[in-house]
């Protein structure tokens, strides 16, 4: 009997979460169920941590239940490893029927559904199809309308792609008119067009290293700092990844030896906690320090005497 009772949860479950909506009527004959047993069924599944919701007399279950999300980490894909997943599956087209079966179940599971027919999607993986492409002809492309926030322009650029970052996001390149090496968003791009040229600057390629605070270079600085408790704990919640580089030297002091190919990263968690943390190896960085807390003085400055100008106008009146 008891073993009956779990096989009718778990039903339930299983139907109210399988991405569609149902009504206590088809519930019921579904399961062989009398209403007052259904009920008693959703109170126990809502007890158990399921969020049901009820939407014109039907019901399904919340993917985002705990119970689910406890599952979910232990057995499936992030969500990053199942974007890139269903980005391959989409590039292979629609000749194999196994693939097809496969995008469309993931696009049941993971409601992809919106994201994935909207234009910006599709140029996106035309886009990276492209450059893939002439990534593997080692051909040039014209990257048409980048929009830039760096420059606040939009115009086209001759690059050379030789390296594919953060998921597929972004694209490293060398640009022929300014013999850079830089790192474009495939996102910003209109459109690209594969060239017939070779590339011409390949010894020039270099490949790029992100630091734990996710910027991207081709440079390395090393940086010392010594932290102490406080920091060295926050260190550790926000980059469980980096507790590799911490080396305890004192009972309440740790080491932090790491390199970084940007100070702004490193920099904002050093300035939120400096009354905590030494530099001891870094003179690049104590540089970097110095100019920003002279920036962070004279915007003080500025806004104290903002703030009087105010105060002023305001008696005059």
């Amino acid at each position: 009997m008891r073993f009956d009772k779990l096989k009718k949860q778990l039903e339930l479950i299983i139907l109210l979460s399988d991405g569609n909506n149902y009504a206590i009527q088809d519930l019921c004959e579904r399961m062989d169920l009398s209403r007052r047993n259904f009920y008693y069924l959703l109170d126990f599944i809502k007890h158990a941590g399921f969020i049901v919701f009820k939407h014109d007399g039907c019901y399904h279950i919340d993917r985002r239940s705990p119970f689910f999300v406890r599952l979910l980490q232990r057995i499936q894909w992030s969500d990053s490893e199942v974007k890139i997943i269903h980005s391959l599956l989409g590039m292979e087209g629609n000749n194999s029927l196994m693939i097809n079966q496969l995008r469309q179940k993931i696009e049941s599971a993971y409601d992809f559904s919106v994201v994935v027919n909207s234009p910006i999607h599709r140029q996106i993986e035309t886009n990276l199809k492209v450059l893939k492409n002439a990534m593997e002809h080692k051909h040039m492309v014209k990257l048409l309308g980048y929009s830039s926030p760096h420059s606040h322009t939009i115009k086209d650029r001759i690059v050379e792609p030789y390296l594919l970052l953060h998921n597929n996001e972004d694209v490293r390149c060398h640009e022929i008119l300014s013999g850079e090496n830089k790192t474009f968003k495939i996102s910003r791009m209109e459109s690209v067009e594969e060239l017939d040229t070779s590339w011409l600057h390949e010894d020039k390629h270099r490949q790029v290293f992100t630091d734990i605070f996710m910027f991207s270079g081709e440079l390395r600085h090393r940086v010392k700092l010594l932290l102490g408790q406080l920091s060295r704990n926050l260190f550790v919640e926000e980059y469980p990844q980096g507790a590799y580089l911490l080396t305890q030297v004192k009972d309440d002091t740790w080491l932090l030896n790491i390199e970084v190919c940007d100070y702004r990263g490193l920099g904002r968690f050093v300035l939120g906690l400096f009354k905590d943390i030494r530099i001891v190896e870094g003179d690049g960085f104590k540089e970097y320090i110095k100019g920003e807390i002279e920036s962070l003085t004279r915007h003080s400055s500025l806004l104290n005497s903002d703030v009087h100008d105010v105060y002023k106008l305001k008696k005059l009146k």
